[in-house]
Parts: C-alpha cells; structure tokens; sequence
C-alpha cells in the first residue's frame, strides 16, 4: 500500500522523504551568465498551496522532456531548502530541490485544480500591501514605456514602464 500524499503547505526541511500530488502550473528553463541552464517550476496540491521547484543542471536532461505544463503526478523525495530566490513567485517559505533520487510519476488526478491566476489588485500594490521580492499576476496594459536601458553583454534588458489598471 503506498503511503500518503503530503500537503505543499506541510513542507519544510526537517525531512527529505516527501510524497507529493501535484499539478505543474508553469515551467520555465534559466540559464545562467555562464551558459548553464536549469528548470524552474510551480507545482499545486488539491489545497490550492503552491511551492516553487528547481531542477539543477545536473538533472536537466532526465526531467527536461517529461515536465508539462497542467500534468498532474506523485513526486516523491527531494531536497528542501529556504526559498532564497531574489524573485519568488509564491508565498511558500521553502523550495524544493529534485534529486538523483527523485521520482515522478504521472498520474490523472481531478481534485486538483487547472492552472489559475492569484490576482493582485492595484490598490493593493498601491498602498504597499505586497511582498517586494514576489512576483505578482496583474491585469493591466502598458501606457507608457519609461526607461529602457539598453542590453550589455551579459545583462538583459531592462524596462521601466507605467501600467494602466484595466478594472
């Protein structure tokens, strides 16, 4: 019989056995200015509790053509550590690390929500009820572009613009 499924919003460090349900809500590759790149991905159980994932370099070719956007699967074992990325995309205070020894199966499951939005409202950002480093999903259109400051080897490009509230 297999064991049960953990809550995202259990995770913490003490262990590293952790049995996952989850659904894959967005995925995305970085690379490094050396070149090196690694995935990236927010995964949410039945809750609605979102974590942040990473899965190194070293991991990459194993996970890169399996992990899908909207899949639902068991992930089970990983490391897990303070979620001390400069932009978080969730409020959970940890992260998960894949390792050698991680497995993921896919598997249908229906108690878990399909992709949403955590919408912040303008006023909110406004009145400064919002974290700094989290990144947040608006509605809104550009109105004006600021400032563009121009692309340097090794720097992307950075943009300031002014965003209209389309509520």
């Amino acid at each position: 019989m297999s064991r049960n499924v953990d809550s995202v919003k259990d995770i913490n460090d003490s262990k590293e056995t952790w049995r996952l349900a989850v659904r894959i809500m967005d995925v995305w590759s970085v690379v490094n200015n050396k070149g090196i790149e690694h995935l990236e991905m927010i995964v949410m159980d039945s809750l609605g509790d979102r974590i942040q994932v990473l899965i190194r370099h070293d991991h990459l070719l194993k996970w890169k053509e399996v992990i899908k956007e909207n899949m639902t699967c068991i992930i089970n074992n990983g490391n897990v550590y303070n979620n001390d990325f400069q932009w978080k995309v969730c409020d959970h205070s940890k992260k998960i690390v894949f390792l050698g020894g991680t497995t993921m199966k896919a598997i249908e499951l229906q108690n878990i929500p399909p992709k949403g939005y955590f919408f912040k409202d303008f006023g909110e950002i406004l009145q400064g009820k919002c974290k700094t480093d989290r990144l947040e999903d608006i509605i809104g259109a550009v109105s004006e572009i600021n400032h563009i400051q121009s692309n340097t080897p090794g720097k992307k490009v950075v943009v300031s613009v002014v965003l209209k509230d389309l509520k």
